[in-house]
């Protein structure tokens, strides 16, 4: 058999893991919809959370800036030795727990599973707190964001759990550890901040007529056309404050790639409009009116932002998160309860496909999967 058809096979073997992870979270999430199999879909939610965790903490070579995290572990001092050099290209607190672990003298998969334990935390509050149905949430947001917050931004998906674990304090009155927790996500990404802005504005209870956030979509769009105005406006009020030695002037100045990307559009964007507009005018509760919200911030984001790429990914991923508890709460207006399984496969559709998506673009590096053993 000529090397390349062995390539193929190996390639569409470990494309199988993928596969079964999203056969297993499919077949967990529909068994807990229903009463008399709710056990079994909670055992399997749990085997899916092992099986998860077993991909984060094993892998090798997965994930477009695998290496760029690993040769940063490897490169910082421990815990006794750090200096200034050490804090210039990462945050202090991803920096400072890899220096405890460097001082233990511990590899680089420990770190994983430390990183992943720390979402984990976070969302074990979260999710009961937001969602209607854990099950199919927690599906969504593995389809949604696992790969890209486990496999490559994986500081920024730590600072989206502390994000929203502060949301959830926030809305419970309690600002004070609301707070602590944004800054706490800014030790791992600086954008953490931000959110000190962006929950009180979500926070707001008024609603407005349709066409004001359509035309601030529309406006949304045509800054988005004109970066060079959002330059201008950084210039002016930001860099006296920040200066240009940060991740923020990094990324508005076109991130890696050092140049600014075209004002583009997907399905997923559109799905995200669907969504919002149809939970802010379906939903009064509070809690659910705040998700409407965040959601409706992270498009607003996605488009303003559009043309600086790493910013505007940054930022409108943590809102989008809104997204795995308000597909469910949709889902649960339904009376009729075929409505209600014809939403869930929708949903379960639309993640399959926004999961194939990622797994399959070029500069994931996800395939084939690779364990270090």
């Amino acid at each position: 058999m000529p090397i390349q058809n062995y390539f193929i096979l190996y390639k569409n073997i470990f494309l199988c893991i993928y596969i079964y992870l999203l056969i297993e979270g499919v077949l967990a999430s529909l068994l807990c919809q229903d009463g008399k199999f709710r056990k079994l879909g909670e055992y399997l939610l749990f085997c899916f959370l092992l099986f998860l965790t077993i991909l984060v903490v094993f892998r090798d070579g997965i994930g477009a800036d695998y290496f760029t995290y690993v040769m940063h572990f490897q490169n910082t001092s421990d815990i006794t030795e750090l200096t200034t050099s050490d804090f210039l290209l990462l945050e202090p607190g991803y920096v400072i727990l890899s220096a405890i672990l460097r001082y233990l003298h511990a590899p680089f998969e420990i770190l994983s599973f430390l990183l992943l334990i720390i979402i984990i935390l976070n969302f074990k509050k979260v999710f009961p707190y937001f969602s209607s149905n854990l099950s199919l949430s927690f599906f969504l947001y593995v389809a949604l964001f696992f790969l890209s917050f486990n496999f490559n931004v994986i500081r920024h998906g730590v600072m989206a759990a502390f994000v929203w674990n502060a949301c959830h304090y926030w809305l419970e009155s309690k600002k004070v550890s609301a707070i602590f927790l944004l800054v706490l996500g800014a030790l791992f990404h600086i954008l953490s901040l931000t959110f000190l802005l962006i929950i009180p504005i979500c926070c707001s209870s008024k609603r407005y007529p349709i066409y004001i956030y359509i035309l601030v979509l529309i406006f949304s769009f045509f800054i988005a056309k004109y970066p060079d105005v959002i330059l201008q406006i950084f210039d002016r009020l930001l860099i006296p404050l920040v200066g240009t030695d940060n991740r923020l002037a990094f990324y508005l100045s076109g991130g890696h790639e050092g140049e600014l990307n075209e004002v583009t559009f997907s399905i997923g964007l559109f799905f995200n409009i669907f969504i919002c507009f149809i939970s802010l005018f379906s939903f009064t509760d509070r809690k659910r009116f705040f998700l409407s919200n965040m959601l409706f911030v992270g498009i607003v984001s996605f488009l303003v932002f559009n043309s600086f790429g790493a910013l505007s990914q940054r930022l409108a991923s943590v809102c989008y998160i809104s997204n795995i508890f308000l597909v469910p709460a949709l889902m649960s207006k339904a009376r009729i309860s075929k409505w209600r399984f014809c939403f869930f496969l929708f949903a379960v559709l639309y993640g399959i496909l926004m999961f194939w998506r990622e797994l399959t673009k070029e500069t994931g590096y996800y395939i084939p999967y690779q364990f270090i053993f």
